[in-house]
């Protein structure tokens, strides 16, 4: 996993007109909010807990003879220290200022919310238990990044009427029909052509709007293992979900593949009861889409090249955030003028129900594939709603 240096500054909405979440993250600023430096507060003393504990099974691993039962005898040692890490990464999860943004509307979107918080706690214990060579601080505000990337279109789409339940039964039916949508080649390659820190330089120009792109490509598939439901869950956090559910396995049975691979197929309804991983799905499906056409973006920046690049695959023109200002204005003009490939977004839009112009609420489907949009004052968004109104009539 290649890490990027985040920004000192972190604005997770560029639509600043919109009434939409933003979270600013400031480092080692004295008037970060109360909730900002208590969730970096949380955040440490989970992570110096882990980090210690593993250096302590570090120690204690090298009485462990090497043979067929070192993994089961390290998983033993292991358990003793996991269980003390559930109320911290508890802690953790609860003062993400993203989490308490999002206010509930019945009982039903309160447990919906609880399932959130559940999801990104094991979240953050797989982070940390990648990350233990990073500074905290770092793989702080890259938790916050990636559940950004994750949920802030959604609950920006219920703060503006969207009903998230309804929406996720949605995406549950479409995603679990379809195993192709699951497929992230594209992004893969999108790695293997070499897109890393020390070949940046080959990116012509370089501007920060390139770095956000490159680094949302890259922590894309963090969450994987927590949404996924993965055979190869690291020790610490399958130790932590045995323990949450009530699994009954025994703490060196663990690293077993067949065992655990059980109980999660057993338990899969209770450990994602609202279908986070189809939300996970719709989130990647936009970036996989368009990786080959982002690649070429980064190497390339004739106006003329980029403009019918952007007339052919106009879902690009979605996410503003990864492109430059020229770029973003030919967006417009082909909106405004509706001369480009309606078929790309209409495509993208029966896919994932809910389009947003970055994090902004724009138009989504209801469960009748009935087009509804959202108040806004984004051009785009607005030209675009024009147009899909007349041709999803």
């Amino acid at each position: 996993m290649i890490r990027l240096l985040l920004l000192a500054l972190l604005v997770l909405n560029l639509q600043a007109k919109e009434d939409v979440l933003t979270i600013m993250i400031q480092i080692d600023n004295p008037k970060e909010s109360q909730d900002t430096q208590e969730f970096f507060r949380a955040f440490k003393v989970l992570f110096t807990y882990m980090q210690k504990s593993f250096a302590k099974i570090k120690d204690a691993r090298e009485n462990v003879p090497l043979n067929d039962n070192y993994d089961y005898t390290l998983a033993q040692i292991m358990a003793g220290y996991t269980d003390a890490s559930i109320p911290l990464a508890k802690a953790v999860v609860k003062q993400v200022s993203l989490f308490k943004e999002f206010k509930p509307k019945n009982q039903r979107e309160e447990l919906f919310l609880t399932h959130v918080k559940d999801k990104a706690m094991f979240h953050a214990l797989d982070l940390i238990n990648m990350s233990l060579e990073e500074k905290a601080t770092f793989v702080a505000h890259e938790f916050l990044h990636i559940n950004a990337w994750l949920y802030a279109p959604l609950f920006n789409a219920h703060k503006a009427g969207l009903d998230v339940i309804a929406y996720l039964e949605q995406l549950h039916r479409i995603f679990s029909k379809n195993v192709d949508l699951r497929r992230m080649r594209n992004i893969f390659v999108f790695h293997e052509k070499g897109l890393y820190e020390e070949q940046r330089k080959n990116i012509v120009p370089y501007k920060p709007f390139r770095k956000r792109l490159i680094q949302d490509m890259h922590e894309v598939d963090i969450p994987m293992d927590i949404f996924a439901f993965r055979i190869g869950y690291p020790s610490w956090v399958a130790l932590v979900m045995n323990t949450i559910f009530e699994g009954g396995i025994s703490a060196n049975r663990i690293p077993d593949r067949r065992t655990f691979w059980d109980f999660m197929d057993k338990n899969a309804q209770r450990i994602d009861p609202e279908h986070l991983f189809d939300l996970y799905l719709a989130r990647v499906f936009p970036l996989n889409r368009n990786a080959p056409y982002y690649y070429d973006s980064l190497q390339n920046d004739d106006p003329k090249i980029l403009k019918n690049m952007l007339k052919d695959n106009p879902t690009m023109c979605l996410s503003p955030k990864y492109l430059s200002a020229q770029s973003q204005q030919t967006c417009l003009q082909l909106f405004q003028t509706q001369t480009y490939n309606a078929k790309d977004i209409q495509e993208q839009l029966h896919i994932v129900r809910l389009i947003s112009i970055d994090d902004s609420p724009c138009v989504y489907l209801d469960s009748k594939d009935k087009l509804q949009v959202f108040k806004s004052s984004n051009a785009l968004c607005v030209a675009l709603q024009e147009h899909l109104e007349k041709g999803l009539k």
